[in-house]
């Protein structure tokens, strides 16, 4: 397994206003080709580190795995229903925005959740004349405009990890190529020193805060795209079991990839 360590790089909001005219007030801006180096700093080669074996002591779990059609304790933030929704289909969470430019975030849980992790399935299946992303954000403080993204970003072929704050934002970019209509395994999350993690099947990202954001909600994220989404499981010191969703099953991830692919087409 490849681990991959980079440091942030700022990029602050005037400066984003200049070169692309993103209105920050209304919704989070992307980023284009020109602001996305690459900062190998150092690389890691692990043979027995798994991110999604990360379990807090004592932690709890929240899952949904949208089989109840319900999608109540979800919400998106700073809805415009002219140009986005979210809803399930098939036991799917689908999110989709087709506004150049913008990003729908779906979100749930606490604004208490601290030093957490989120794991889900992610594809996505349509896209349009802008570059499209799929991710996750953690400690989400909703208007308040703090909080941490992680994103695959399709048409430059790379990963970035953001630490997003109202007047400015911190990221570190890494390669990646993704491919379009594949499930990729996600997971995200903030340790209580500051680790930033992003793994995307068997690849982990990793950087460092060292001024850590506030606790806050997590949720799935499409920017001028639309994105399935999957078994959201969120994992917490400060986060109860519950959520309507059931554990996933332990098995090899090739026989999981089966397994979901045999359920899903029956």
């Amino acid at each position: 397994m490849k681990k991959f360590l980079y440091t942030f790089r700022p990029y602050r909001a005037k400066e984003m206003r200049e070169k692309h005219g993103w209105a920050l007030n209304v919704r989070l801006p992307t980023l284009d080709s020109e602001s996305t180096p690459t900062l190998v700093i150092v690389t890691v080669l692990l043979a027995c580190f798994s991110i999604g074996a990360w379990q807090p002591s004592h932690a709890g779990t929240w899952r949904d795995d949208f089989e109840d059609n319900d999608s109540r304790e979800w919400k998106i933030f700073n809805i415009d229903r002219q140009v986005e929704k979210w809803w399930i289909n098939d036991g799917e969470a689908v999110g989709e925005i087709f506004l150049p430019g913008f990003m729908s975030l779906w979100l749930t849980g606490e604004l208490t959740w601290r030093n957490y992790s989120l794991s889900c399935r992610a594809k996505l299946v349509k896209e349009k004349n802008e570059p499209p992303s799929i991710g996750l954000t953690l400690h989400d403080r909703g208007e308040e405009d703090t909080r941490y993204l992680f994103f695959i970003d399709y048409v430059f072929n790379t990963v970035r990890i953001v630490k997003a704050l109202p007047d400015a934002w911190f990221r570190v970019v890494y390669p990646y190529v993704a491919e379009i209509d594949t499930w990729y395994e996600l997971t995200a999350t903030v340790h209580e020193d500051g680790t930033l993690e992003f793994q995307i099947d068997d690849e982990v990202f990793t950087t460092f805060d060292d001024e850590p954001l506030r606790g806050g909600q997590a949720g799935l994220i499409v920017t001028d795209a639309q994105a399935r989404f999957d078994d959201v499981e969120i994992t917490g010191n400060n986060i109860r079991n519950g959520g309507p969703g059931k554990a996933r099953p332990v098995a090899p991830r090739g026989k999981l990839a089966t397994t979901w692919g045999h359920l899903k087409n029956k």
